[in-house]
């Protein structure tokens, strides 16, 4: 956290901007000099907020180069000067189609074989498509509901969040497993990783949000959220809808730092798959690669980046 203060030396009023953070057990304090006299209010929390940046892409990383820190940093602030220069009404309108293709996305990697078309029909004007299952229709409509429940969700992520999402997620397709943690052996298809037995998956998860609480200010937002979402998936409480789940939560604490949604692609459903793989081993180095491409192809897709 950044704050201003503001010194007396020899008489004249010095502002600085502070950030105190601890370290490997211990607080370290960084100071910038940023002028004398009386400095507005606004251009002071102007300033706070390129020291803060200055200060994330400066710092090291365990799983982030500083390049790739400079990349998502520069991908965060394209993202927020475009969607800042939307209209009210352009940026709902932007956001429902975002939301609408996250839903397509995310569904059709679990295997939904709904199309962008037919989860537009479902979720923004009530329609049921001709040759689709129940249990496609209510995924459809479940994701969009997570969606919303999130945006107004003001709180920080512990295990009701977890519950709550899987249980809408499940909704009206197994009530008897919807915000539920797995009884039982699972199975991954197509993959030859052994999720933990049931009887350790609420103490795991426990621990999964302990480490979140005591990493969330010490590690880059993109690395905390994407190890977040894989450690989540290795866990693998739920007898359903884990990876969506899993999405669901990565985005939302990507939003609570003010970075962009990440829509992962159907169509690069392989190399995702691939890298969440080698991530259940604790090996990060396809996963994060992989959401910074993905994000920027979002971007392209906004038609925020050339």
């Amino acid at each position: 956290m950044v704050y201003h203060e503001i010194r007396r030396i020899d008489g004249k009023k010095q502002n600085y901007l502070v950030s105190n953070r601890r370290d490997n057990g211990k607080w370290k304090k960084t100071s910038k000099f940023i002028g004398t006299g009386n400095i507005a209010k606004q251009q002071i929390s102007k300033m706070k907020k390129e020291f803060e940046e200055e200060l994330i892409t400066n710092r090291k990383y365990e799983n982030l180069s500083k390049e790739q820190v400079k990349e998502i940093e520069n991908l965060k602030q394209i993202y927020k000067k475009n969607v800042k220069k939307l209209s009210k009404e352009e940026f709902v309108k932007f956001q429902k189609t975002f939301f609408t293709e996250l839903t397509y996305n995310s569904n059709a990697i679990e295997g939904n074989s709904l199309s962008l078309e037919e989860t537009s029909l479902v979720v923004n004007d009530n329609l049921v498509p001709e040759g689709k299952t129940l249990r496609e229709i209510h995924e459809a409509k479940n994701h969009s509901q997570a969606l919303n429940y999130l945006k107004g969700y003001k709180g920080d992520l512990n295990e009701e969040l977890i519950l709550k999402l899987h249980a809408i997620i499940l909704k009206n397709i197994s009530e008897r497993f919807a915000g539920k943690y797995r009884k039982g052996t699972v199975r991954i298809t197509g993959s030859t990783f052994k999720p933990p037995i049931a009887e350790k998956v609420p103490q795991l998860i426990g621990n999964l949000i302990y480490w979140y609480k005591k990493n969330k200010n010490k590690m880059h937002p993109f690395e905390l959220t994407t190890i977040v979402s894989i450690k989540f998936v290795t866990i693998h409480p739920f007898v359903d809808g884990n990876g969506r789940v899993s999405r669901l939560v990565m985005n939302f604490l990507l939003s609570k730092k003010e970075y962009p949604w990440i829509n992962i692609y159907n169509k690069q459903r392989q190399k995702y798959l691939e890298a969440v793989r080698i991530g259940n081993d604790e090996d990060y180095s396809l996963i994060i690669p992989y959401l910074i491409k993905t994000l920027k192809e979002n971007l392209k897709d906004f038609g925020f980046v050339k």
